[in-house]
């Protein structure tokens, strides 16, 4: 492939209005699988950012994200910084870094130069001139075996000391308070970790909660179970397995595709990136009139898809399955974009991350996006729900009574496919669920003037426990 022809200094100057003299990290920017640099990212002395997509990215429009579209080649500090201020997961590595080397948080230019190997996705930042940091993974060469001593050893020290054991390395830092990690699952279904400097993707998360907490695992890969049984699009595939002593959730990663004997990364953003948002404001209540994740920013991402229309349809049948099993903590990080190939339009990722949050009473359950004017299921009405399907990009439909009627009936038809699969929700901590779901159910198909029929169950009663969800 030709050596990138990047836009000159002078020209960076006069669009960004900075002088290059006041730049003081340039980071070359790659996507897994082209191997040389999408764009560069510059880090200023005041802490604002610049990007720069290459020439040859925006002739091909390959395109980190639609916040960033390849054609305008060029963005200054809020545009850049909504996008890559997502790639600093916050968890104990990046703690670390801006401790040792005295880096403010809001400085992501200069974060990334120290943790930007590790981005979450096909995504890799790295000194100008340095490598790409990430690499397809040959099965056969690019990963080392885990035994069972081993993994149970790294499980246990998840599920106790919420960290991994001394001495081991991460092969892919995740988010949040350390009860996870990411591995691979061989052709004989032993796990396995990236060699370290290989650069070779995973293929799983393995999810430990605290001893105690097992029942969470279950509830999890039930709901997920059920969304993959009455959902129309694709939902991860997740199964509990067994540690010593108690249970993981093991999560397929959807970004992942393996072909002759090779493992590859697919390049995927979430809805904060998609919209150009900090990470703080994954919640709509956490934004500003023009600057929040809401029906209108989802309906902008979803237009943006291969095919819109079947994207808000899936869309909205998601949230509305949301609604009814409880997970009002389907934020902007919680949905995402997958792009199959370089320079062609992204499509809705799988569902993810389907939890009971309404069982957790220690964390709100303020919806975290707007239904209509609605906040929480208590205060939805029918027109909430016309105002949320308008601002998805159903507006004509929802013009005339009987049009709305027949698109409620519709919506009927998923209420009832998820009561008559209640029964399937079997096992530790699941009879709470099945009672909030068939309450949440009759809640719904009242709002909507819909007959769904029903068996008969205990009232619902909200018990405690969740996986450190926070509000």
């Amino acid at each position: 492939m030709s050596a990138w022809r990047w836009m000159s200094a002078g020209n960076l100057a006069l669009n960004w209005g900075m002088r290059t003299h006041l730049m003081t990290k340039r980071l070359d920017v790659y996507l897994e699988g082209l191997d040389t640099p999408i764009g560069q990212l510059n880090g200023a002395a005041d802490k604002s950012l610049g990007f720069v997509y290459s020439d040859d990215a925006a002739r091909t429009n390959t395109q980190l994200s639609i916040s960033l579209p390849a054609s305008q080649q060029h963005f200054t500090d809020h545009k850049t910084r909504g996008f890559f201020a997502n790639l600093l997961q916050e968890n104990n590595s990046l703690e670390q870094v801006m401790a040792k080397h005295r880096i403010d948080r809001d400085d992501i230019a200069g974060l990334l130069y120290h943790v930007g190997r590790d981005c979450p996705g096909a995504i890799s930042c790295v000194p100008s001139g340095e490598k790409p940091a990430k690499m397809p993974g040959d099965i056969s060469r690019d990963y080392d075996r885990v035994s069972t001593k081993d993994l149970d050893d790294i499980l246990i020290n998840l599920r106790d000391r919420r960290r991994l054991p001394d001495g081991q390395n991460d092969p892919s830092p995740l988010a949040g308070v350390q009860g996870k990690i990411a591995v691979t699952r061989l052709e004989n279904q032993q796990f396995a970790l990236p060699k370290p400097g290989s650069g070779a993707p995973t293929t799983h998360i393995i999810k430990v909660p605290k001893q105690g907490d097992e029942a969470l695992v279950h509830q999890e890969a039930a709901l997920m179970t059920l969304a993959s049984k009455v959902l129309p699009l694709p939902v991860a595939n997740v199964n509990p397995i067994e540690v010593s002593g108690g249970t993981a959730l093991l999560i397929e990663r959807f970004d992942r595709k393996i072909e002759n004997g090779k493992i590859y990364r697919i390049h995927q953003e979430d809805f904060c990136q998609a919209l150009s948002l900090a990470p703080t404001l994954k919640y709509e209540r956490n934004g500003n009139d023009d600057h929040k994740f809401s029906a209108a920013g989802v309906s902008y991402i979803l237009g943006e898809t291969d095919v819109p229309l079947i994207s808000r349809q899936n869309f909205v049948l998601l949230s509305i399955f949301n609604l009814v099993v409880g997970n009002t903590d389907n934020h902007a990080k919680n949905h995402a974009i997958l792009y199959p190939a370089h320079g062609q339009k992204p499509h809705l990722a799988p569902a993810y991350d389907i939890v009971p949050v309404v069982l957790d009473p220690s964390v709100t359950h303020d919806f975290s996006f707007h239904i209509g004017q609605a906040k929480k299921i208590e205060d939805l009405t029918p027109s909430d729900v016309a105002a949320f399907l308008s601002g998805i990009g159903f507006n004509r439909i929802m013009r005339t009574e009987k049009s709305r009627t027949r698109y409620f009936n519709e919506l009927c038809g998923l209420l009832q496919a998820i009561e008559d699969n209640l029964e399937t929700l079997e096992g530790s901590g699941l009879k709470a669920c099945r009672d909030m779901i068939a309450q949440n159910i009759a809640t719904l198909a009242k709002i909507l003037n819909v007959a769904v029929r029903q068996t008969p169950r205990d009232a619902f009663i909200a018990q405690g426990g969740g996986w450190g969800i926070g509000s």
